[in-house]
């Protein structure tokens, strides 16, 4: 069975790294649509605690993006340390389970999450003029970490 299970994880990371390729451009509320469909596709597996851990993990993550995209310019810079920590902790918890299935990640997949981290760093360092600029375009590559994972899960 273990090839099988082997093959099911490669496929995982096939679809991963297609979703993953998609075009980042797109509004966060267009994903909702994407977020809703891989939340509604029944999953085989009975729930783990494992799957509740990311079912919270992603709606800890969903819910800091929307609060971040709504928050006033001038509390975003405040908000940026609370973020910085839950999205680190979800990138570094996602790389692992992918090292513990023994593959090797896909080249888009590590594309966008050290995007995502070189956006973490540059973030706080931005005059709140740039902020407001570059903040809509990190949060929509954190939503696309996102939905690759809520596509995996399910």
């Amino acid at each position: 069975m273990p090839r099988v299970r082997t093959r099911l994880h490669f496929v995982c990371l096939i679809l991963l790294a297609v979703a993953c390729n998609a075009p980042s451009n797109q509004r966060l509320e267009d994903r909702g649509s994407v977020m809703s469909a891989a939340a509604a596709t029944p999953s085989t597996p009975a729930p783990s605690e494992s799957d509740s851990s990311v079912d919270a993990t992603v709606a800890a993550v969903t819910k800091d993006v929307t609060t971040l995209r709504d928050a006033p310019p001038a509390t975003v810079a405040d908000k940026l340390p609370a973020h910085e920590q839950l999205v680190t902790r979800m990138l570094d918890t996602f790389e692992s389970r992918i090292r513990a299935m023994h593959v090797t990640a896909d080249p888009a997949w590590t594309s966008v999450i050290d995007s995502v981290r070189t956006d973490l760093v540059q973030l706080p360092k931005l005059p709140s003029a740039s902020l407001a600029t570059f903040l809509p375009q990190h949060l929509n590559r954190v939503m696309r970490i996102v939905v690759c994972i809520q596509m995996v899960k399910s």
